[in-house]
């Protein structure tokens, strides 16, 4: 079997060599980028944060993390449509991240718990999806005192 590869370009990492088969489909695109369909993950080594790099955009990249690394007790069910769209067959086809927004001041650093990206790893899917979940906010502090995680 021959692994296709491409070259792509990130603002943040230069020059990538990426292989087809780590290439995540989003079909709806990410909200407010509905137009950049495939993205690639990249690993940062030793750290809870990754990066999801469009692949047709090199400026647009988010950083990321799974979110039960920071809420062990995040969970939520996931509606038979979305199940459907991605093709799930097991809970153990899923990735679940958030995006990370990180501002100036790092003390700020929050994630958005309210919308999670979905993923299913074997079919490389994936979907950005907003949760009808009061418990989860759209702004998650990761630092305690930083507005004490309500959401906002």
């Amino acid at each position: 079997m021959v692994v296709q590869r491409s070259v792509v370009q990130s603002r943040v990492f230069g020059e990538l060599e990426v292989s087809e088969e780590n290439i995540i489909f989003f079909e709806e695109g990410i909200p407010a980028f509905e137009n950049l369909k495939k993205f690639v993950i990249i690993k940062e080594d030793e750290s809870p944060f990754h990066w999801l790099q469009s692949i047709e955009d090199k400026d647009i990249a988010f950083v990321i993390i799974n979110p039960f690394e920071i809420k062990p007790d995040y969970e939520f069910d996931l509606p038979d449509e979305v199940v459907s769209k991605l093709e799930i067959d097991s809970p153990q086809d899923v990735a679940v991240f958030c995006i990370v927004v990180i501002p100036e001041d790092v003390k700020q650093t929050r994630v958005n718990l309210k919308a999670p990206i979905i993923i299913n790893v074997n079919k490389r899917k994936g979907m950005q999806y907003l949760l009808d979940d009061e418990r989860y906010p759209l702004r998650y502090y990761l630092f305690e005192n930083s507005n004490s995680n309500v959401q906002k």
